[in-house]
């Protein structure tokens, strides 16, 4: 075969690979189905996830072979660290620089504990128990291997919903979506799992069980069951469709059209996350006096899209409170003492730095319980706060990996950064934070050698 010959069948060969992709695309003959999969497969990785830090194709790479953390780290203001020292553990890797610790004096009193991307020596995902000074005194290991199912195309793999309990046990999801929920002991074996879809919160109630959203984060009703914290086994479900259906003359869910407009400009499809579930708070019998117009049990729900916040009875399913527009892509509505509810307002939309807002629901009265201006606090995504058996408020800044807990004048007295590079200010990601009283936990779990199963 001479030369013109060659050219002349590598032209016909590129005509016909040419003509065959265009059969493939306009006809969707063989590979399109596998071609289009993997297409919509790296189009997903590229975009990430809304829960993860905005990085390149190449900086997801490195971080998903373990060369860094781009999808989880974040810069943290100069105030995380005033005053701090650097804690260490024998379970935490040498990868990266230890996490560092500050507690005033006259607030060295019970267990804190914080859980988020800790890159311990075992597992990425895990739990840190501080003692009084600070000092750590236990982990565990929140590993996605422990998980039953898979996890929902594009969900991330973030630690989200989590809860802690007096034996020493922990429940959790991973990410969004998280393919299904695990319960692990004090020394981080698994006790049970429970598979599907599940997302957002891990909320324990007085009676043995929990509450969690059902399903996916994107679709418009926002299911939600409960579920016993020592089996595993669902006990309730809730459908979000009888709730509409039971309450015809209340239109809260579908609150703005405009809210597409937002999903479609923050990489979520248009049709989807018209509400977003992203917390569920029954209201205890040890706080039902302070709310008289509801009753124990009466969960309190955050929806972030629509900025939403609604009690819900869930025996009658019937709304009996709402509030919008206080809060702005709000997350983790709690049940407070003196009848308030107050909210993390993530502000992802406005202000550029997240507060802790609280409503009187018998007035529709609100305040500004703490100011995030002045600490530098903000967070787009996820986050949480709360009251600490010492009335201080502890907070977490997920998406800058760091816990700050301030006093009633919202004065810093105990800072915790999941620091990665003291140096640049740069921290990993933080899910959650926890304080109990020295008589929470049934026994001292720290001070046995745990063993891994």
């Amino acid at each position: 075969m001479n030369k013109i010959q060659k050219l002349a069948l590598t032209y016909v060969v590129i005509m016909l690979c040419v003509i065959y992709g265009y059969m493939v695309g306009r006809f969707q003959v063989f590979p399109y189905h596998f071609v289009e999969t993997l297409v919509q497969d790296f189009e997903a990785f590229a975009a990430g996830d809304q829960l993860e830090n905005k990085t390149s194709v190449i900086e997801k790479l490195q971080n998903d072979f373990g060369w860094n953390w781009g999808r989880v780290l974040y810069p943290y203001p100069e105030i995380a660290v005033m005053n701090s020292r650097a804690i260490d553990h024998p379970a935490l890797s040498k990868r990266k620089e230890p996490p560092r610790v500050f507690v005033a004096p006259e607030h060295q009193q019970g267990y804190r504990l914080v859980i988020g991307a800790m890159d311990l020596e075992n597992a990425f995902w895990g739990g840190l128990l501080l003692g009084p000074a600070g000092d750590i005194l236990h982990t565990w290991e929140l590993s996605m291997s422990d998980l039953p199912g898979e996890r929902a195309e594009g969900s991330a793999v973030i630690l989200y919903g989590v809860d802690v309990f007096p034996d020493g046990s922990v429940i959790f999801n991973m990410g969004k979506q998280g393919g299904g929920i695990v319960k692990v002991d004090a020394c981080s074996n698994v006790v049970w799992d429970l598979p599907g879809l599940f997302h957002h919160t891990i909320s324990g109630d007085e009676h043995g069980d929990f509450w969690t959203f059902s399903g996916l984060d994107s679709t418009f009703d926002q299911d939600m069951i409960k579920v016993s914290v020592d089996t595993g086994e669902i006990v309730q479900r809730i459908n979000m469709e009888d709730v509409r259906k039971a309450n015809p003359r209340i239109s809260i869910w579908d609150l703005d059209g405009g809210a597409f407009a937002w999903t479609a400009n923050t990489n979520a499809k248009v049709a989807g996350d018209m509400t977003h579930g992203n917390d569920i708070e029954p209201l205890p019998q040890s706080l039902a006096a302070d709310f008289p117009q509801f009753s124990p049990g009466d969960l309190a729900i955050s929806y972030r899209t629509t900025n939403l916040i609604f009690i819900l009875d869930p025996n009658t399913l019937k709304v009996k409170w709402w509030r919008v527009g206080v809060t702005d892509t709000q997350h983790d509505v709690d049940w407070e003492s003196g009848g308030i509810l107050s909210i993390f307002s993530n502000n992802q939309r406005t202000r550029k730095t997240s507060d802790v807002i609280s409503i009187r629901p018998s007035t529709y009265e609100w305040s500004v319980a703490v100011d995030g201006e002045k600490l530098g606090l903000f967070s787009e995504i996820q986050s949480s706060h709360g009251l600490s058996p010492y009335g201080t408020r502890m907070i977490t800044s997920a998406q800058q990996g760091w816990v700050v807990e301030v006093d009633e004048n919202q004065e810093r007295v105990f800072s915790f950064i999941n620091n990665l590079d003291f140096e640049n200010r740069k921290a990993l990601h933080v899910s959650d934070a926890f304080y109990f009283d020295a008589d929470y936990f049934d026994e001292k779990f720290w001070e046995q050698r745990c063993q891994k199963k």
